[in-house]
């Protein structure tokens, strides 16, 4: 119980959930102008089988507002506003590292401009991977109800969302390490991650079924739930850093031995 409690104190004073709530911020900003790009980019693409599916279900509603609003802007965008968009889409990246500097107890490092070509390409990055990621879960869906029995698919199913959402943290987390790290490295606090991602997931949507929150919020109850989940899904991944960086002080520590 007293280590419990020691990496609690260790955890708040780190700021973590200030930093988290910092960060889903600056993803609510990017989220927008990235959801336009990739609708520049593949098109009206019908990924409602992927939104359809029981781990989206709490943020589903407030993900399919945003297609259709990125469908929609997208009908009318100039090259000022696809420029802007773009430039908004890497704040998160952006302040990402800026708050690993902080996990790590870093200086601020210098080369804003740097940081924010690193972001865009990133940026750009994601967005073949989001494309690939659609395009094959898609396809691996109807293959696997077309061959396999429902319950294997859905095993097959959960274990490949692991799979990515855990090379999601690996990635997140070394660009948010203000030092250079190998892979191991970061294999501790991003396992953590994946942990706490699947089971926060899976308690937001028991969550949500008894609470009833559209009673409590109204109209924009789709909106606050998104937050939320964000707010959650958010903390987990900054634990994870902070755990990861917890190992990197070791390691120097013993290199320094």
């Amino acid at each position: 119980m007293n280590k419990i409690i020691d990496m609690y104190k260790y955890f708040s004073d780190k700021r973590f959930s200030t930093i988290a709530g910092t960060l889903v911020y600056f993803l609510l900003m990017s989220i927008a102008p990235f959801t336009l790009w990739l609708t520049l980019v593949f098109g009206n693409v019908d990924i409602e089988k992927f939104l359809s599916h029981e781990l989206f279900d709490a943020v589903s509603p407030f993900l399919r507002y945003l297609k259709s609003s990125a469908e929609s802007a997208a009908s009318g965008a100039g090259i000022i506003f696809l420029a802007t968009t773009l430039y908004s889409s890497t704040n998160f990246f952006y302040h990402l590292r800026r708050s690993g500097e902080i996990i790590y107890d870093s200086p601020r490092i210098k080369g804003g401009v740097r940081l924010r070509l690193a972001s865009l390409f990133l940026i750009l990055t994601t967005f073949l991977l989001v494309g690939v990621i659609v395009a094959v879960s898609v396809t691996g869906n109807w293959l696997l109800e077309k061959i396999l029995p429902f319950y294997l698919a859905d095993i097959i199913t959960y274990f490949t969302i692991t799979v990515v959402a855990f090379t999601a943290a690996i990635i997140l987390n070394i660009f948010a390490c203000p030092y250079k790290l190998k892979v191991q490295d970061v294999v501790p606090g991003s396992l953590l991650t994946t942990a706490l991602w699947l089971f926060c997931i899976g308690g937001f949507n028991i969550y949500t079924v008894f609470a009833n929150p559209e009673k409590l919020y109204g109209k924009i109850a789709a909106l606050i739930i998104f937050l939320l989940w964000c707010y959650i899904m958010m903390s987990s991944f900054v634990i994870g850093v902070i755990y990861n960086g917890i190992f990197k002080r070791k390691k120097i520590f013993k290199t320094f031995l």
